[in-house]
């Protein structure tokens, strides 16, 4: 029997260990942008806390701002999807916006806190809330989209638009709210359905007498 020769490991770096996927490049860059501010973190600076390439970082993240929309598609896509499953639903209609908005923030909430994190980040960066009302537009569009459907309506028309503006803004003021709450979890959904419940009822009741 040969004997093979074993190749030795190499020695591990020092300091924090490299990271190795996606989610991990996110939380060393989430830290850097509380600390810093996003505006200051440069990519070089989020690279080697994270102990990657920029090659390995341009194969999870297109820019330094994607480190913050990324997820919010995926729960604006979540959203959507909860959406449309319930679209032939016997419900009322803000009910199941109301429904579905819990039903997608419960899919992104992490025990580490990253999902308000993420929202702080936001919040305090001029330069993402620049492009904050694009991506907002796209999650009202969705609301709009299915009011109108199980309506009549076009998207574009008053009762959507309205209905997705109020939904949004209610739901925009809780999660400043809950910027103030120490490691904020699942346990807050009731209170934002709590709050969100009251706004639908009145938005249901108009859009009742739209359609009468």
């Amino acid at each position: 029997m040969t004997e093979q020769s074993v190749e030795k490991p190499a020695a591990p770096r020092r300091g924090r260990p490299p990271a190795s996927s996606r989610e991990e490049i996110e939380t060393v860059a989430i830290e850097l942008f509380l600390r810093k501010g996003f505006e200051e973190t440069t990519l070089a600076e989020i690279t080697a806390a994270a102990g990657v390439s920029k090659t390995s970082f341009f194969r999870y993240f297109p820019s330094k701002g994607s480190i913050i929309w990324w997820r919010f598609d995926e729960f604006t896509a979540g959203f959507a999807e909860v959406l449309e499953t319930s679209l032939t639903s016997q419900d009322n209609t803000l009910d199941i916006i109301r429904a579905s908005m819990i039903a997608a923030l419960q899919r992104v909430i992490d025990a580490e806190g990253l999902w308000m994190q993420r929202f702080r980040v936001l919040d305090e960066s001029t330069e993402l809330r620049s492009e904050e009302s694009e991506q907002w537009a796209a999650w009202r569009e969705h609301v709009a989209s299915f009011t109108a459907r199980r309506h009549g309506f076009a998207a574009s028309d008053v009762a959507p638009q309205s209905i997705a503006g109020a939904v949004h803004g209610g739901y925009v003021a809780m999660l400043r709210r809950w910027l103030q709450v120490e490691n904020p979890g699942a346990e807050l959904l009731p209170q934002l359905d709590a709050e969100l419940r009251p706004l639908c009822r009145v938005l249901q009741s108009w859009l009742d007498d739209s359609c009468a």
